[in-house]
């Protein structure tokens, strides 16, 4: 049984904003942009962005033709092994 627990805040950022947490989350990022470039058309430019803010954090963003590819987004984030949250879009 745990009697006493203290959270290490230096500790677990230096884990979040370190290379081992920047190449899994570049990793996942890179194939969820190779998932989703074979389900739109080829002019459609899929690309992906990393940066570091209390976290090691990567987008994947989908433009250039106008229509929004939410659902091949989720699609491509689900079959490169990630749990998605679906909310429904911001007004």
């Amino acid at each position: 049984m745990i009697t006493n627990f203290r959270r290490d805040s230096r500790g677990l950022a230096e884990i979040l904003k370190g290379p081992e947490m920047r190449a899994a989350i570049a990793a996942a990022a890179d194939q969820t942009a190779a998932n989703v470039r074979g389900q739109v058309p080829a002019r459609v430019r899929v690309t992906t962005e990393h940066e570091v803010t209390d976290r090691q954090r990567a987008t994947v963003l989908v433009a250039g033709d106008g229509h929004p590819h939410r659902q091949e987004l989720i699609r491509a984030a689900r079959a490169a092994g990630l749990e998605v949250h679906e909310y429904p879009p911001a007004q």
